[in-house]
């Protein structure tokens, strides 16, 4: 259906504007496609012609950009988050370096764009709304409680008061939109 659309919108925008002969200044000469040309008198015509051109050439970018996938869903694949050198209930400094670990999707740059099958990491300090990730399609705020990674950086150095915290690792696209429970880890420390 998108492909038809698409061809239908290719047709009747890039074929108005093919060669026009030229003319003196004193005729009007009005593009009728497939190379040929007349007076003015059926300019109504190309005029209708182009704006239903125009029409058509905006509904199938509506459709083209409401019909496609949303990179929060990209390629359906089962992927994983981890922290590669710290486990739940671990003791950990107040400043402390985590590493994070990657399965199923690749990490890359947020000033890269939406690509399908890649993102970068988030962690979220204390979330207190007791799910332990943030939901499918939903924008990662950005605040002292979640830090974000959009350099595609596999570490970051965290700094936390003494107390027990609440870690969230959450794997969210270049518009830090999250990929939702299956790209989540949750872990508790106790910082020294």
């Amino acid at each position: 259906m998108l492909r038809l659309l698409l061809l239908f919108a290719l047709f009747f925008v890039v074929e108005p504007f093919a060669s026009v002969p030229a003319a003196r200044s004193s005729d009007v000469y009005v593009h009728q496609g497939h190379g040929s040309s007349s007076s003015s008198s059926t300019a109504l015509q190309d005029s209708r012609r182009h704006f239903f051109g125009a029409c058509a050439t905006t509904a199938a970018t509506l459709v083209a950009t409401t019909l496609s996938p949303s990179y929060a869903n990209a390629k359906g694949t089962k992927g994983t988050v981890n922290f590669s050198n710290v486990k739940n209930g671990d003791t950990v400094p107040s400043k402390f370096t985590y590493k994070f670990d990657l399965t199923g999707f690749e990490l890359s740059p947020a000033k890269d764009g939406l690509i399908e099958g890649t993102g970068h990491h988030h962690v979220i300090i204390d979330d207190n709304d007791g799910k332990g990730f943030v939901a499918k399609g939903i924008a990662i705020p950005m605040d002292a409680t979640h830090k974000h990674y959009g350099k595609a950086q596999a570490e970051g150095e965290i700094e936390l008061e003494p107390g027990t915290h609440k870690l969230t690792l959450q794997f969210a696209n270049a518009l830090h939109e999250s990929y939702g429970k299956e790209f989540a880890k949750t872990i508790t420390v106790t910082v020294l």
